[in-house]
């Protein structure tokens, strides 16, 4: 291996690892072809049987920030010189971190020093705490005592880490610890919802995450995963992920010699993994993209001409999938989920009760401000939408839906308590979809008052007359806040159902797939050859089991009194 000094690997082990490298994204082109096929035709299944939903609120077309999520001045750890220096940093509003010399330099639209793209890192806000455990699990790996290795440079106080195991980290600290907090809580959100795929097809964006997932159950990697960035970035990862457990533990840790050139060589070893998978990755995503294509050019008419008869083969399949598997799962579903079920349901309503609440109340201040804001001008002016901008950004502000966010946080600890038995949760994950729940429907109510109030006022004296423009607010206010309170309490059930199944689903797989995958496999031979490239045993596999699942969960759900804005 050129360039590694002292490389401890030969020939044969490079064989072994582009062997190894060249099967996983083998396995990985099988499963993205089978599930684009898949993919597809859920999508056009949507479209034909679609049933409007119920929802009382007008849905937002676009909802997405328009303004900054946040700024403010911190200080930021240089790449190579390591030193600090004071930048101003801006949230964009698709949640990539700016920075900038100065605040000027960001007014006068300047390009800024950098940018934090930070799609799959995580945020680390007890920075010391953290580099220890990083150490001691290095330290692990390399054969090593923690007390032999360098220690952890001390870092500044307030200071966060935005982390990622094998990209560039970037540390930055605030002047006092609630600034940091506040920040941390931001940062959090920007590497839940950042986006990083570079395809713009949402069927192939559903199939490349569904066949990482059935990748990594193929190298018999079961669990919880957060690879996160650009589809080239996503699958390098998994691959030398791989490669770390399978090929390259052992000869980290039989590394000889003193420290220094044990982590040197080590780094080495990272950098040339890199390279040699990212070469490999690239033009095989290409290629798998080509191919995709023609995949849909010669499928997605079949599709849609023969779309009934293949409803019609699902059905079929997914019955004798039940009468295979029904004995073996339901003695686990009962003995092992059924009884947890409603502890589960107990953590999450109070939250999300006293968070729909505040949100309610977020709403309710922001009319209300409305309202003074006309009486005080005599009436909207020539165009009502310019009164729009502060709802418009409230959904999307930390700063505004901080109080109902803090009211789905206390949910951390109990979820991290039922990890002694559902192992695979991650609690931020189910808090960040409260947040999500409860940012749509905010930003539903106020674009439901907004199209109300253009009709309430058209053909009025409400432009120059204040207490006519405060009527029309009232009435609209009055009309939409009974909407928000039903779609406050269907979205609320909504969201138990989905963490509850996120919460379960793993578990259970991990159970019964082994058991019942001798059971579905004669199945598959009764796929029609016509359909062999849409319909796939294992898929109505997983997706029999989340039916079976959600029937046991609506259960629980259906019979439990969930108020959604605060109450008995």
């Amino acid at each position: 291996m050129g360039g590694v000094v002292g490389s401890p690997i030969d020939e044969a082990k490079q064989r072994e690892i582009k062997e190894l490298i060249e099967a996983v994204l083998k396995t990985f082109t099988l499963q993205y072809t089978k599930a684009y096929g898949i993919a597809l035709l859920k999508k056009i299944k949507q479209e034909v049987q679609q049933e409007p939903e119920d929802w009382k609120l007008d849905q937002r077309p676009d909802s997405k920030p328009k303004e900054p999520l946040k700024e403010g001045f911190l200080t930021k750890q240089g790449a190579i010189r390591k030193n600090w220096l004071k930048r101003y940093v801006v949230v964009r509003p698709d949640y990539k971190i700016e920075y900038y010399e100065t605040e000027e330099a960001y007014r006068s639209k300047k390009q800024p020093k950098g940018v934090i793209a930070p799609c799959g890192y995580s945020v680390k806000s007890d920075v010391a705490k953290d580099m220890l455990e990083r150490l001691a699990e290095i330290a692990e790996k390399m054969g090593a005592q923690v007390a032999d290795l360098p220690q952890p440079e001390k870092m500044p106080d307030h200071c966060v880490e935005i982390h990622h195991y094998r990209r560039r980290c970037y540390f930055i600290h605030a002047e006092s610890e609630q600034e940091k907090n506040e920040w941390v809580k931001v940062f959090k959100q920007c590497a839940w919802r950042c986006w990083g795929f570079e395809n713009e097809d949402p069927v192939a964006n559903t199939a490349f995450k569904e066949a990482i997932r059935r990748t990594r159950w193929e190298l018999g990697r079961w669990g919880y995963w957060s690879y996160g960035g650009t589809e080239q970035q996503i699958l390098t990862d998994l691959i030398v992920d791989e490669l770390n457990w399978t090929v390259l533990s052992d000869i980290y840790y039989n590394l000889k010699g003193p420290w220094a050139v044990r982590w040197k060589i080590r780094n080495q070893l990272l950098k040339f993994l890199d390279t040699m998978v990212s070469s490999a990755v690239g033009p095989a995503l290409k290629a798998m993209d080509a191919a995709i294509k023609t995949l849909r050019g010669r499928i997605e008419g079949m599709i849609r001409e023969k779309v009934e008869p293949i409803f019609k083969a699902e059905m079929d399949i997914k019955d004798k999938i039940k009468d295979a598997c029904l004995d073996s799962i339901n003695p686990i579903l009962s003995e092992k989920v059924a009884p947890r079920l409603a502890g589960i349901l107990q953590i999450l309503i109070s939250p999300m009760t006293d968070a729909f609440a505040e949100t309610r109340n977020v709403f309710e201040t922001l009319i209300q401000d409305l309202v003074e804001k006309v009486e005080k001008d005599n009436g909207f002016g020539t165009r009502i939408d310019a009164h729009f901008r502060s709802l418009d950004n409230a959904p999307h502000s930390w700063w505004k839906m901080r109080p109902a966010y803090d009211k789905t946080d206390i949910m951390e600890d109990p979820l991290w308590a039922l990890r002694q038995f559902f192992d695979e949760i991650h609690p931020w994950s189910l808090i960040y979809e409260a947040h999500s729940t409860l940012r749509k429907i905010l930003d539903n109510a106020f674009f439901t008052f907004e199209e109300e109030l253009q009709k309430a006022v058209e053909d009025t004296p409400a432009k120059t007359d204040g207490a006519a423009a405060k009527a029309a607010i009232e009435k609209c206010r009055d009309s939409v806040q009974e909407k928000f309170s039903q779609d406050a309490q269907k979205a609320s059930l909504d969201y138990y159902k989905a963490i509850m199944l996120s919460i379960i689903l793993p578990f259970l797989q991990k159970i019964i797939n082994p058991v019942c995958k001798p059971l579905i496999e004669p199945i598959a031979s009764v796929i029609p050859d016509a359909f062999s490239d849409i319909i796939d045993i294992e898929e109505m596999f997983d997706d029999t089991v989340e039916k079976i699942v959600s029937g046991a969960i609506d259960t629980v759900v259906d019979h439990v009194n969930t108020p959604a804005e605060g109450g008995e």
